[in-house]
């Protein structure tokens, strides 16, 4: 292991210091070579422009780590690549965002290489200018147009691939996180790889690929175009069949998932073409559909097969959406009023670091909310209190900013308007019988004092013949107690 560091970072040296001369054998047209298999040799040309992505040098290991000069069919080894890669750089993605993966059957890998070792530099053959632009004294037309010759330099690792024979052109596709930026292809030839029955046995591959510009939408068909490839072994192949194996969601919009091509002759190449259709409910970032191939060599009779995995990346169309805003027609100033905005992901995907901004004239302050991840079919609104500084009218606008499931920063935005008025005082609002309206007495009412006379008669009444009684009563019994006492005598 610490063998193969060590030649990674010999390599990265090795690189680094040869990229200014290649810069200007790129600026000059001349093109560089060498004999050692860690820079550019006969078979791996050198750039001639500043542009796309291209392998500077490269070497070979063992599994343990320690470089080899020959590769055997059926051999396990580690390669290693020095690449200068124009395209990422203008895209400013990061290493964490780059996938490259080997599209061939000649070399079996199914992984992702790793990318290490990254640094960023410019090749602008205009020297005046990169001058200017590094000692800050560019001009804004300057710094664009220089910016076009910036690159990534770094080394990319493939550890533990097979050599299966029958070539020694490594294809690479380069795709990236953002489903949207174009996928990168190029090649180098490994001179390491020697196959002993190349010359007298025939091979099938995948020699290019391509789904069209831009990326691809689920639910949108799309053109797979192949390059098949017969090596010059002296024979050509009969029979050829190309078939594709199609993952989940993924089929075809018209035709069969086998094309028989017939013969192929050594040495030559020929393009056949299945219409794609991924399903809208396809959820993944990247289709990967295995290409089969299968062949007869015409002079041998000996069976031919190979099979290549070709990533197609797909997107989701994005469907996030707002809908109206709920806005007062007119706020009274001094009160709170509030605008509301629903909105809704109608898409497969979630959106994520969803965050909504409002800003305006006469609002009072402004605001912002972080409203988090929203999940595919799911809804939500954001609300903000609008307070007007004056009287008159006011304006503003909702911005929603999210991220969608490439990556990539999406922003919607909603505007609106309202009057704030002044709080105002109508007399006409005044009832003018109010002002004929006497205060009442607070007083004992007449009906109480005549209550009361009343019952005061009653009671005097009431104690007379009482009382009245009482005598009469007592007048009685000292009348009779008279008698008894004549009696007594």
């Amino acid at each position: 292991m610490k063998r193969i560091f060590s030649l990674i970072a010999l390599l990265a040296l090795v690189a680094a210091l040869g990229m200014p001369v290649l810069a200007e054998e790129a600026a000059s047209g001349d093109s560089g070579s060498s004999s050692s298999g860690q820079t550019n040799d006969n078979n791996t040309p050198a750039p001639t422009t500043s542009d796309g992505v291209y392998v500077v040098g490269y070497t070979v290991t063992d599994i343990a780590g320690g470089e080899i000069t020959t590769v055997d069919v059926g051999d396990h080894v580690n390669i290693v690549l020095q690449v200068v890669d124009h395209s990422s750089a203008r895209y400013n993605v990061k290493p964490e965002e780059i996938s490259a993966r080997i599209n061939s059957s000649v070399f079996q890998y199914t992984g992702i290489g790793e990318i290490g070792q990254l640094f960023q530099s410019n090749d602008d053959p205009d020297t005046a200018r990169l001058n200017k632009v590094r000692s800050g004294q560019a001009s804004d037309q300057e710094k664009a147009d220089n910016a076009y010759y910036n690159y990534y330099s770094y080394v990319l690792l493939f550890r533990d691939v097979v050599y299966n024979g029958g070539g020694n052109t490594l294809p690479i596709n380069l795709t990236y996180l953002d489903t949207s930026k174009p996928m990168q292809q190029f090649s180098v030839s490994i001179g390491q790889c020697v196959d002993k029955d190349q010359t007298t046995s025939p091979n099938l591959l995948v020699r290019s690929s391509s789904y069209g510009e831009g990326t691809v939408t689920a639910g949108q068909e799309f053109v797979l175009s192949l390059g098949i490839y017969a090596t010059d072994a002296g024979e050509d192949l009969n029979d050829v069949i190309v078939s594709l194996t199609l993952p989940e969601n993924v089929s075809l919009s018209s035709g069969s998932l086998s094309n028989y091509m017939g013969t192929l002759r050594a040495g030559t190449t020929q393009t056949v073409t299945f219409p794609v259709l991924p399903a809208s409910g396809f959820t993944g970032t990247v289709a990967n559909i295995t290409v089969n191939l299968t062949g007869t060599g015409s002079i041998s009779g000996k069976a031919v097969t190979g099979t290549t995995a070709i990533s197609v990346p797909i997107s989701q169309p994005d469907r996030f959406e707002v809908g109206q805003l709920q806005v007062p027609s007119s706020i009274v100033l001094g009160e709170t009023a509030s605008v509301s905005l629903s909105y809704v992901n109608k898409g497969k995907n979630p959106v994520s670091n969803l965050e909504a901004r409002l800003s305006g004239t006469n609002l009072g302050a402004g605001g912002y909310q972080y409203l988090g991840n929203l999940n595919a079919g799911t809804e939500g609104s954001v609300d903000f209190d609008l307070t007007p500084d004056a009287a008159g009218a006011l304006s503003g606008t909702i911005t929603l900013t999210y991220e969608d499931a490439s990556g990539e920063i999406r922003t919607v935005t909603k505007d609106f308007s309202s009057t704030a008025e002044e709080m105002t005082f109508d007399p006409g609002m005044v009832d003018p019988g109010m002002e004929d309206m006497q205060p009442e007495s607070t007083g004992m009412p007449v009906w109480g004092w005549v209550l009361i006379f009343g019952c005061g008669v009653v009671v005097i009444v009431v104690v007379v013949v009482v009382v009245k009684r009482r005598k009469k009563k007592a007048m009685a019994l000292a009348a009779l107690e008279a008698e008894d006492s004549d009696e007594d005598l």
